[in-house]
């Protein structure tokens, strides 16, 4: 496969195959690339020898101008150039080895800054580009094709999985000379695009990607000797269709003599869903007053792809007077879809961990709720599916849903909705016998 690496400048490599592999966890996205060099269906193979990948190279390239390329018929050596244009935020390996590892690819800023100057890149996206090791080629020899797998990371932006559709191009090129020297397109010896045919290079390739985002900010107000329960919202887009995804999950803190753990170790996320995963941090009774962050990781697939993101816990003194309040880990839970006329159906609604003898009442302010929406007692678990079911809630629509108990810290969720996005979802908290509530989520 080395041989391939070393080809004639003019008319030397084509694209064989140039897609997205289909993927297996959200969070990541493989370009496939097949570099084909060689013959391009003219010249036969030289008798009595014969190749068993001798259609390798033939007719049915990517594009259909490297179908009528004349053939890569001279012996030279060098190296294979492969440039990536991909959405801003997306992250590029430093380096990475051709399918067989009979080639090694590193990042190349070079490379990268002339591809930017041939081909100027939207303002949403930019250049990846690479340079292998060097090789020699062997007209004589057949045919030969090198595979390419390259990963790219989907960025991480405030918990908001990517929205898609991802947007992308690869190109090839080759050159001669110093292997270490900058490359630049200006040179006889090289050929910084020899395919996909220029004209080509400008139109996107567009992909349905899955991704997932771990929200944080969260800020809980405890009294030392407590437990501090700081929420995180993990939000799982699934457009490629992957289907339920399980997360892992870990919690650190800062909090001197504390230590963090997440309310479950791993998830199983539902596609297109918002789920609520809190850190537990025992606070304590000497901590001084004062702010500590909390810190939550998710992680899925193999090798994992991960999202952090950190909350705040405020340690306020207990007032004088005033017994500990119990903490309130009653959440909601929600897989939504969009009409076409962009109102929101809840296809999952449930209130979980509500207290030991706690209330749960909801409310629906706009068009499309369903009426008679009574409060429901003495429940750890309330579904409230069925009461949404079918019901068609309008852009700014609101349903608030409040979780009370005796001594406890009350929690109200709320979550408005938007035309084809997720609710916007706020969540207040406020200990017994406060006049305001305060910022939990």
């Amino acid at each position: 496969m080395l041989a391939l690496l070393a080809l004639a400048l003019s008319s030397c490599v084509s694209l064989k195959e140039n897609k997205v592999v289909p993927q297996t966890s959200p969070g990541k996205v493989t370009i496939r690339t097949v570099v084909c060099a060689s013959n391009y269906d003219h010249i036969a193979p030289p008798a009595p020898q014969a190749f068993t990948n001798w259609n390798d190279c033939q007719k049915d390239n990517v594009s259909e101008p490297d179908n009528r390329r004349e053939d890569a018929t001279t012996g030279r050596t060098g190296q294979l150039l492969v440039g990536f244009r991909v959405p801003l935020g997306v992250d590029g390996p430093q380096s990475f080895l051709s399918k067989n590892a009979a080639a090694h690819f590193t990042q190349s800023e070079t490379y990268t800054r002339e591809l930017d100057q041939l081909f100027p890149p939207p303002s949403d996206q930019r250049w990846v580009g690479y340079t292998s090791t060097v090789g020699s080629h062997d007209p004589g020899a057949g045919p030969h094709s090198l595979e390419l797998e390259t990963d790219f990371t989907l960025p991480a932006t405030a918990g908001t999985p990517f929205a898609g559709p991802f947007r992308w191009r690869s190109v090839v090129g080759f050159r001669e000379g110093d292997p270490g020297a900058p490359v630049k397109c200006a040179d006889a010896t090289t050929t910084c695009v020899d395919s996909p045919p220029s004209g080509t290079v400008a139109t996107d390739i567009a992909t349905a990607v899955s991704d997932f985002g771990l929200v944080g900010g969260a800020r809980t107000t405890v009294f030392a000797g407590t437990t501090a329960v700081v929420p995180f919202k993990l939000r799982y887009s699934d457009a490629a269709k992957l289907g339920n995804k399980s997360f892992a999950f870990r919690a650190t803190t800062e909090l001197p003599r504390a230590s963090a753990r997440p309310d479950r170790q791993t998830l199983t996320a539902d596609p297109d869903s918002t789920s609520t995963v809190e850190a537990r941090v025992p606070v304590p009774a000497n901590t001084a007053p004062g702010n500590y962050p909390a810190t939550l990781t998710t992680g899925t697939g193999s090798p994992a792809v991960t999202r952090t993101a950190t909350g705040t816990i405020v340690v306020q003194p207990l007032p004088p007077g005033r017994s500990k309040p119990l903490r309130n880990s009653g959440r909601v839970e929600f897989s939504w879809a969009a009409t076409r006329s962009g109102a929101t159906k809840f296809t999952r609604l449930v209130v979980l961990k509500v207290p030991a003898g706690g209330k749960v009442t909801v409310r629906c302010r706009g068009r499309g709720c369903p009426p008679r929406l009574k409060a429901v007692k003495r429940r750890r678990t309330v579904n409230l599916s069925r009461r949404f079911r079918g019901r068609a809630l309008r852009p700014r629509t609101v349903v608030t849903i409040r979780i009370t108990g005796s001594n406890r810290i009350g929690k109200e969720i709320r979550l408005t909705m938007r035309r084809k996005q997720e609710p916007a979802e706020k969540v207040s908290c406020t200990p017994p016998g406060a006049k305001k509530a305060l910022s939990c989520g």
